[in-house]
């Protein structure tokens, strides 16, 4: 993916993400990682690994849940205040296929963003996004830090 030139409150927001997720140890334990950060939308790879696997060797459902609520929760942070954080409230997912891949990409994008509550589509898919292992529907709260 080509990298384009961010705005300052582009670089600000950006710089605030990526400041929050490392501080997420889980994500470091999946070995996940931030790909790509813009206005609404957010990826987060995971590569495969046994460990992160489920009995017919295949991405655990928990590890799909995982990242593609980051990705949503990080989306929503993009429309978020500066001084401000994120919380999940609720979501629903539905796994649509068994993840049989070397990489795992989870995609957030912002559907509609109010003052309190942003809505969230995500789907877990892989590097070609020819495929959609997992689809989450999320709503994340603004809170004061």
């Amino acid at each position: 993916m080509a990298l384009q030139k961010l705005s300052h409150m582009d670089e600000l927001i950006s710089n605030r993400i990526k400041e929050s997720f490392s501080k997420q140890g889980f994500m470091e334990t999946l070995g996940a990682e931030i790909i790509l950060i813009e206005k609404g939308k957010v990826i987060i790879q995971c590569p495969f690994h046994s460990k992160l696997s489920q009995q017919n060797d295949f991405f655990h459902a928990g590890v799909m849940t995982s990242i593609v609520d980051s990705a949503c929760g990080y989306a929503a942070y993009t429309m978020m205040p500066n001084q401000s954080d994120v919380l999940t409230v609720e979501f629903k997912i539905n796994f649509l296929k068994p993840a049989n891949t070397n990489n795992i990409y989870a995609i957030g994008t912002v559907i509609q963003a109010g003052r309190k509550l942003v809505i969230c589509d995500g789907i877990v898919t892989n590097e070609k996004q020819d495929k959609v292992f997992a689809k989450m529907t999320a709503t994340l709260i603004t809170i004061n830090k």
